[in-house]
Parts: structure tokens; sequence; C-alpha cells
């Protein structure tokens, strides 16, 4: 997945360069803009270590908020409908899990790296639209345990669905507002400990709820 979002991610960049050296005429259409995001997340993550043939279970709920930009484009295919690609500026990252486990601390955190976005709004009445689109991101563990082991980076994707008002400005320049949810497919990761005892980390029910500031540009 990770080459998949860098073509993405190389393609809108050249996008946007080629923006800046053409005609109006030639980009009727066209938008480009950016957005300042604030998210709630929340998941079920369950860690199973297997010792001597008997599996431990460690289950617990985890819930986050966090703030971060965004930058977009977009292509009007009509007036009610249009297609966009989206990408987070910053890597989001969890809160550090402690525990003691055999009179040892293990700590564990996560980054959602490189989230992209491919995407739908279809305008509705009262310069209001829903949105419906396609995430992708990367997720790098970051732990430090007693047994020296480390469980392997991994990715997901998902589905987001929101709603927004639009308001257009002078010289083709509007503002949004919207509010959006998204579920991502759940993850596992195992590490093989340096004690030989495996353990399997599965985080599931993965959700968000976004409220979203967007300022951009029509051609």
């Amino acid at each position: 997945m990770n080459k998949f979002k860098t073509k993405i991610a190389i393609l809108a960049m050249s996008f946007v360069s080629f923006v800046g050296v053409q005609s109006a005429s030639a980009l009727e259409g066209l938008s480009i803009g950016a957005a300042m995001n604030l998210s709630g997340f929340m998941a079920m993550g369950k860690e199973t270590t297997d010792v001597a043939g008997t599996d431990q279970i460690t289950e617990e709920e985890g819930a986050f908020d966090a703030s971060y930009s965004s930058v977009f484009v977009e292509y009007a295919v009509s007036d009610q409908f249009s297609l966009g690609l989206e990408r987070h500026m910053e890597d989001i990252t969890t809160p550090t899990n402690t525990n003691l486990k055999n009179s040892s601390t293990n700590t564990v955190k996560a980054t959602f790296k490189d989230h992209t976005t491919l995407y739908a709004n279809i305008n509705m009445p009262y310069n209001t639209y829903f949105k419906l689109g396609f995430n992708m991101v990367d997720i790098a563990t970051q732990e430090n345990l007693a047994t020296g082991g480390s469980y392997p980076d991994v990715d997901t994707h998902g589905l987001t669905a929101g709603l927004g008002y639009n308001f257009d400005a002078d010289n083709g320049m509007f503002i949004r507002t919207e509010i959006s949810v998204a579920s991502y497919d759940d993850v596992s990761a195992t590490n093989a400990s340096a004690d030989g005892n495996a353990q399997k980390v599965d985080v599931t029910d993965m959700m968000g709820a976004t409220a979203t500031i967007r300022i951009g540009k029509s051609f």
C-alpha cells in the first residue's frame, strides 16, 4: 500500500504544479485547498500471549483526540458531483499505553502515517453536500518491550461518510464546514519475543469522528 499511496501523492503534487501554469479556462472544474481537522478516535485492543501453551489475554478500549492539517484537490464532473483526493500533512500518534507484566514495564503506541482519502462529493440543496470516501493509512508501531521483541508495521483501509456546507466567496474562493465519521478494517500483528513466548495484538472496532474547516479555490 505504501507504493500505491506514494504514487497518488506524486500525482497530486504534479497536478498542483500543473495548475500553477495553466490558464483559467483550461482548469475549469478544478479546485484545490487546505483543511484543518479535529478528530476523535477509538478502538478495542487485545493482546494474546502464549505462555507454555496457555493463552494470557489482555483487552482494553482506548480513545483519544487529535488536530491536524490536510490538503485536497477536486474535479467537478458535473454541477452535482465531484471527485477528490485528500492527504493528511501530519502523522497522528496515539497516547502511550503502559502495562506491568511479570514485574516488567512495557510501553506501546502507534503512529498513523500517510493517511490518504479518495472521495466523492454529491451536492444537495441549500449549499450542502454529502461526502463518501475510501481511506488508506499505514500504522507504525512504537514499543519498548521487556522481552526485546517488536511488532511489525501494518496498514489498513476503511470508509468515511460526511455532511458539509459550502459558502462561495469572490474570485472562486470557497469556505466549507464539514462533519464526518470513519471506520477502519481490523488489524493484527505478531511479535516473536526473545523469550520464546509468542505475542499477538488485535485492534478492532477502529472508528473516528471529525469536524473540518476547508478553504479552497475553484477554477
